[in-house]
């Protein structure tokens, strides 16, 4: 009984301590899992994409044109400039201002009658009868009157001139200043504008300002109106005493008139006057209740958009104030925001997922990982911005989502690019609150500017899929302008403002891709166009230096193009990194075989792990040349990688040779094959895994004595199973189908290289010169 307990205790001890290891190494896992790399970079992407997303105002969502179906009812009470009110109240303050006028100084109307009339006194004093005065006044063009002669006279006659000053103090008390004669009426009253009954008549002051008096327009005459003026002088000289003359101070008065006028029309000063009272007019306000609606059903005009503009600012402003309604609009935005914040998290958790199924890579490496998140919160916050600033073109948010569509074509594989430019546009419908025509033009224009971005060899390319691009995001974006009943102009004008978006997007690619290909760590098509040149100065060197193992680069570039293209692989790509993969056998180029032109091998006299160190050396040498002719980062992986970790076996067979043997005639240790293998890594793309299984195959097959189709199959097959075997394809994600479509593009390609020659027969003279030669020696 003791002995099953004390089983059992320890069977329980060992239980626990079991369970505690896999506690701990849970929580390891999951500590290690949690403070990783990936999920700092992702978490951070999720926060700063949900702060992009609520961050500043939310926009109005209308454009002007567009057809609004239902009317919208205002969410708060507001205001706003009504300019039509406003410039009717400011024409009606104009026309209030009365006319500004100033007595005629120039011409001195006033003291002119008043001397004609003495005139006319003189002139009867010294003509000595009728008919001299008559003769005297026909020439002033005054009329002349008996009874007015003989008044005339009888004043003359008095002594002491006393008739002189009785007919001054007549003359002096004459109402001349009271008779208002103006040029013309029409134009200084302002008719039909003026709306006041009176005008200002300055009148100077000896000191300090003008006194400005009113004068009724009933007082004024104009000296167009004849009658006016007749009946102006007639009321001046019916107060005449000397009946008899009345009608000659009538006609001088009339004269006078109609030569000048009294008061002269003050245009500076009335101008300034009525625009300084248009200017004090307050602003008119038109006021809208909420609850009830403030937009028709139709078409947005610009007047509308305006009224859109100030209830939203209107419904921002009153989310400050401090009441219940504040406090619940508050509350609905708050929870607003926290759906928003929602749907861009899971949206953003989406996109890494996704990211991390297919582009693994990208988090492996952290420039890469920082250069992807910069780049998708860039596009998100480029659209946000451009939401909130110019929210009437929604189609300007095309333009960094198509951007950034083509940015990742082009760094990354095609597949990915589309889904991930996808959930992009997704991720932006959602921050500015997208309709369904915006998330399907943005879906097309993000899938075609993939689509057509795989691959770039010349910068027409870029401008040819912008074109492209622009056409089919204007063709749904027009199809939407349709279905919405929009009108004909605001279809055409959003479909070309999309299209130009497009190009816009194209243009902006083409100037920034070598930004983008040293960011992404990337080299386009058309870069490696660029070194696949021959007058680089590295090939030039390589070429120069070790022309063996440049024809031997130049075969296997050949081969790799031909091999990759076979499973849909980057053929360029693979004949540009075999031109470069072997560019570390410079420094000691005549160590290695195909560089070496006599019989005699350097390596006789060098020891196998000497040997050794100068063959692995050239892996480090190479990536050390190509940092220094800055080589594209994307070709270094077919230097590291060309031969992954595979055993030299030459000099392990010689290092396993010299080994002393003992007695039974085998060795006294085997040599490991550690210690004979490169440093690696193993390929990790199809191109470079294609480049090392061409660069095995090239070898072997050039080893053979006999290159026959038979035998290229044969030391095809064995040399792709040996690298198949040794684990050197592990890291790559290469089918076994794909493998043996590349095993059996290097069989073609090596069986059109060394295929056999037709041994031509000799004609008779090329048989009877041997002969010819020998006799002619003799």
């Amino acid at each position: 009984m003791w002995n099953w307990s004390g089983k059992a205790k320890i069977r329980r001890r060992q239980l626990r301590e079991q369970r505690a290891r896999t506690t701990a190494s849970w929580r390891s896992k999951l500590s290690a899992h949690l403070f990783s790399w990936p999920m700092f970079i992702g978490t951070v992407f999720i926060i700063v994409a949900a702060a992009i997303a609520v961050w500043g105002e939310a926009a109005i969502g209308y454009a002007v044109g567009q057809r609004i179906r239902y009317p919208l009812y205002a969410r708060v009470d507001f205001q706003i400039p009504d300019a039509a009110q406003t410039a009717s109240d400011e024409r009606a303050a104009r026309a209030a201002t009365p006319s500004y006028y100033n007595l005629n100084a120039g011409a001195l109307t006033f003291d002119r009658i008043r001397a004609n009339l003495r005139r006319l006194y003189e002139n009867a004093a010294d003509a000595a009868t009728f008919e001299e005065y008559a003769e005297t006044l026909k020439e002033l063009n005054w009329p002349a009157d008996p009874d007015a002669y003989q008044r005339l006279r009888a004043l003359a006659d008095k002594p002491d001139d006393a008739g002189r000053a009785q007919f001054e103090e007549w003359i002096n008390r004459l109402p001349l200043e009271t008779e208002y004669v103006a040029r013309s009426l029409r134009e200084e009253l302002r008719d039909p504008e003026s709306t006041t009954d009176y005008v200002l008549l300055e009148i100077p002051q000896a000191e300090g300002e003008p006194e400005a008096i009113r004068v009724p327009h009933s007082q004024l005459v104009s000296q167009g109106n004849e009658k006016a003026l007749r009946g102006s002088a007639y009321d001046v000289t019916r107060r005449f005493p000397a009946y008899e003359l009345r009608s000659t101070v009538a006609a001088i008065v009339l004269a006078a008139f109609q030569a000048e006028p009294t008061i002269v029309f003050n245009q500076e000063r009335t101008v300034a006057e009525m625009r300084a009272a248009a200017k004090a007019v307050p602003q008119a306000m038109a006021s809208h209740e909420r609850g009830k609606p403030f937009i028709r059903p139709g078409v947005l005009g610009l007047e509308d958009y305006a009224l859109l503009e100030a209830e939203h600012a209107a419904y921002f402003d009153y989310l400050t104030v401090n009441d219940p309604e504040a406090t619940r609009l508050r509350r609905e935005q708050l929870l607003r925001r926290v759906g928003l914040v929602a749907l861009v998290g899971i949206l953003s958790a989406g996109l890494l997922t996704y990211t991390r199924l297919h582009e693994p890579r990208i988090f492996e490496v952290r420039v890469r990982s920082l250069a992807f998140a910069a780049l998708i919160l860039g596009t998100l916050l480029a659209a946000r911005i451009l939401d909130i600033k110019a929210g009437h073109l929604p189609e300007l948010l095309y333009a960094p989502c198509l951007l950034s569509a083509s940015i990742l074509a082009i760094a990354y594989a095609r597949r990915f690019a589309i889904g991930a430019s996808c959930i992009t546009a997704v991720l932006v419908t959602t921050a500015v609150e997208g309709n369904l025509t915006f998330l399907l033009t943005l879906f097309t224009g993000v899938t075609v500017a993939a689509y057509q971005l795989d691959e770039i060899r010349s910068r027409t390319k870029i401008i040819t899929a912008g074109a492209v691009t622009a056409l089919a995001i204007m063709a749904v974006s027009a199809a939407g302008g349709v279905l919405q009943a929009h009108s004909l102009d605001y279809v055409l004008r959003h479909a070309l403002w999309a299209g130009a978006c497009a190009l816009l997007a194209s243009m902006v690619l083409s100037g920034v891709l070598p930004f983008i290909e040293r960011m992404f760590r990337i080299a386009t098509s058309l870069t490696l166009l660029e070194w696949r040149d021959p007058t680089k100065p590295l090939l030039q060197l390589l070429a120069r230096e070790a022309p063996g193992t440049y024809n031997h680069s130049l075969m296997l570039g050949t081969l790799a193009e031909a091999a990759c293209e076979s499973i849909g692989a980057n053929g360029l790509l693979a004949q540009v990194g075999t031109l470069y993969h072997d560019i570390g056998k410079i420094p000691k180029a005549a160590y290695f075989a195909e560089n070496q032109h006599g019989q005699i091998s350097r390596h006789e006299n060098l020891a196998p792990t000497m040997s050794l160190l100068i063959i692995l050396g050239h892996v480090k040498d190479g990536i050390e040349m190509a940092k220094e002719y800055k080589l594209p980062r994307v070709l270094h992986q077919f230097i590291e990688e060309h031969h992954g970790t595979t055993v030299v076996r030459y000099f392990h067979h010689m290092a396993s040779e010299k080994q002393p043997k003992i007695a039974s005639g085998k060795h006294d240790r085997e040599v490991p094959e550690a210690e004979f293998r490169y440093g690696g890594p193993k390929p990790r793309t199809r191109e470079s895994a294609v480049v090392m299984l061409c660069d095995g195959v090239e070898s072997a097959v050039r080893a053979l004595p006999e290159p026959t189709v038979g035998r290229i199959e044969i030391a095809v097959h064995q040399m792709v199973a040996e690298r198949l075997s040794d684990g050197q394809l592990s890291d790559c994600d290469m089918t076994m189908r794909e493998i043996r479509l590349v095993e059996e593009s290097l069989v073609k390609s090596l069986c059109s290289i060394y295929h056999g020659r037709v041994a031509y027969p000799k004609t008779r003279k090329a048989a009877e010169e041997p002969a010819e030669q020998e006799r002619m020696s003799v």
